[in-house]
């Protein structure tokens, strides 16, 4: 009885083996997820309407110092005056020195994240200035206010520099009447045909061709600024009305 115990256990363990396939089982090593292609930057358009809001936008000023820091500023989604009408993105300073910077910024999203682009700019505003009217102090705010628009990868922020103490912006938008490497002069704010004491609320529209290089940050956003770069040493207002950014890959 003893030997059949023995025989019986041993046979259960040669099925055993054989039924698990012994050492002939060789697992396949895990495989690696294919790595998606990067997508491919296009090109596109964005529309900017202050007509419907200005949700997101954000207004400031530079290029000045503790001394003539701008007053008489204000900023604000504003009915337009007529003839215009409607509504528009209100903007305000008063130029204290011989140079400020008045803007608004906001930043945008939907590119491939650490490409290289190309931008230009068209923008619409409203405004009162006529251009070949009496010269004040700095020169006159029909031809002396100058029409921007910027972009930039990093938030444009308004910093204190420490080689002449101006408060100036953190990239390059370029100096009054000069473009910058971030920024384009699209034209000076004045009106033809309008009159030099009291003129009506009209529209203008400014454009340049010249574009803009920027790399899209990590996330694929980027910023863009409009502004007015001003020698007129006096209170400036307008309304902008919109923008269009016409985006190309590099």
């Amino acid at each position: 009885m003893q030997k059949y115990t023995y025989c019986a256990l041993a046979t259960a363990a040669l099925l055993a083996l054989t039924a698990c396939g012994g050492d002939n089982i060789q697992q396949q090593p895990p495989q690696a997820a294919p790595v998606a292609p990067a997508p491919t930057p296009v090109a596109s358009t964005i529309t900017i309407d202050f007509t419907k809001g200005i949700d997101g936008w954000v207004a400031g000023v530079a290029d000045y110092t503790d001394d003539s820091e701008p007053t008489e500023t204000g900023a604000g989604w504003s009915k337009i005056p007529l003839p215009v009408g409607g509504m528009g993105y209100y903007v305000a300073s008063r130029n204290n020195s011989d140079d400020v910077f008045t803007f608004i910024k906001r930043q945008f999203t939907g590119l491939v994240p650490n490409a290289k682009y190309t931008v230009t700019f068209e923008m619409t505003y409203a405004t009162d200035a006529a251009v070949g009217c009496f010269m004040g102090v700095g020169g006159a705010r029909g031809e002396n206010v100058y029409m921007v628009a910027a972009a930039t990868d990093a938030e444009p922020k308004v910093v204190k520099q420490t080689t002449d103490n101006r408060y100036r912006l953190n990239f390059d938008h370029g100096d009054q009447a000069v473009s910058g490497k971030q920024g384009k002069v699209l034209g000076v704010q004045g009106v033809e045909g309008l009159e030099c004491e009291v003129a009506p609320m009209t529209k203008a529209t400014r454009k340049s061709d010249e574009a803009i290089s920027f790399t899209a940050d990590k996330d694929g956003k980027f910023w863009i600024v409009l502004g007015t770069d001003s020698a007129f040493e006096g209170t400036n207002a307008l309304y902008y009305l919109g923008a269009v950014a016409k985006v190309k890959p590099q």
